[in-house]
């Protein structure tokens, strides 16, 4: 080979690694059960995580006034991969608890997401959450974005006052939250958290779910030191992602508050043979919480697997009316009451079955 082949096969070798991505080879090691046990703020909770039994422990050093942190960890007589299976059936079947109604976005074309999202109405017994959206305004009774307001108005607007007590509104409001749902759904895929439109809570103050949520997520200082690569998918989606991860895209009917909730979700699974991560962004629910991240580890361990779950959630309205110290009690609370049956039915489904 000549000199000049030399450089020229030199110089397409560099151009060719300049141009391509970079691939790491220091990525750090996935994290280990009996390392996460090994952690200080875990020394006193030892032996009741292998007595089974479901540790809870709070972060209020990490939270903001708005932002509520709750850390629950369990270890299952179960390999991973069992365990992974049984924690995805339960969280998006349909007889998860709290669940009304739900579906799952395989499509985006306008006649699968009809299809999709047909279920989604309010039920007769819901009237009065119906009535509240008939006489709509920017405030905290819902979560909904300044346009969003506009076009339920108008909706309202073109009902007789006959029909707004009757069958007529229940579909006319199903309608707007089939409508809302959609447009959410489309921006979040095309743009992640970006694509987030502010809730109206007053004709000059709103609430940025995106915001929460990208705080939420540098908030995740393991995952970003020990799986810096799944945690990158998470702050970037859509721009960045990995061939290996899964994603999933979930509406849900719930009721809160004795009120219908609607939400939804999106699911991003990293499962391996060491690990596995999901994480369960709410990137929409039109009441309550403004926004809400849980982010679930599972880690093998002998014939166990240790499952760690670190729920973030956000409310504009955790210290309004009452004391913040009270109203941030009232909403730990609510968000270990939402949260702790996920691990016991997880439990209850694995106990005896290692």
């Amino acid at each position: 080979m000549n000199f000049r082949n030399t450089i020229w096969r030199l110089s397409m070798f560099v151009l060719l690694y300049l141009c391509c991505p970079v691939i790491s080879f220091s990525q750090p090691p996935a994290l280990t059960a009996k390392e996460l046990i090994a952690h200080p703020s875990l020394k006193d909770h030892v032996q009741e995580l292998y007595g089974g039994e479901i540790v809870l422990l709070n972060q209020p050093e990490r939270e903001s006034a708005s932002q509520l942190d709750v850390l629950m960890l369990v270890m299952v007589p179960a390999q991973m991969e069992k365990t992974v299976k049984t924690l995805q059936g339960q969280a998006t079947g349909a007889d998860s608890p709290g669940t009304l109604a739900n579906g799952e976005f395989k499509a985006s074309t306008p006649d699968a997401l009809e299809q999709i999202l047909s279920p989604v109405m309010f039920a007769d017994d819901e009237m009065p959450e119906v009535e509240k959206l008939l006489t709509i305004d920017a405030g905290d009774t819902f979560n909904f974005s300044r346009d969003e307001i506009k076009m339920i108005r108008e909706r309202a607007e073109n009902l007789s006052d006959a029909e707004k007590d009757g069958p007529a509104a229940l579909q006319a409001m199903s309608k707007v939250m089939r409508d809302v749902l959609r447009a959410r759904y489309l921006a979040y895929q095309k743009e992640g958290m970006a694509g987030l439109a502010p809730y109206q809570f007053s004709s000059t103050k709103q609430v940025d779910p995106a915001a929460e949520l990208i705080t939420a997520t540098e908030d995740l200082h393991l995952v970003k030191e020990r799986f810096p690569d799944y945690h990158a998918c998470l702050r970037y989606y859509p721009v960045k992602n990995l061939p290996r991860l899964v994603h999933r895209y979930f509406w849900v009917k719930q009721r809160e508050s004795d009120r219908p909730l609607f939400v939804l979700k999106h699911w991003i699974l990293d499962i391996q043979s060491d690990y596995a991560l999901i994480t369960e962004r709410r990137f929409y629910l039109n009441h309550s919480l403004s926004s809400l991240q849980i982010v679930i580890g599972c880690l093998p361990h002998g014939d166990h697997t240790l499952v760690v779950l670190l729920n973030q959630a956000f409310t504009e309205k955790v210290n309004m009316k009452i004391g913040q110290t009270i109203a941030k009690a009232i909403g730990h609370r609510e968000v270990e009451k939402n949260i702790r049956p996920i691990f016991e039915n997880l439990r209850s489904a694995l106990s005896g079955n290692p």
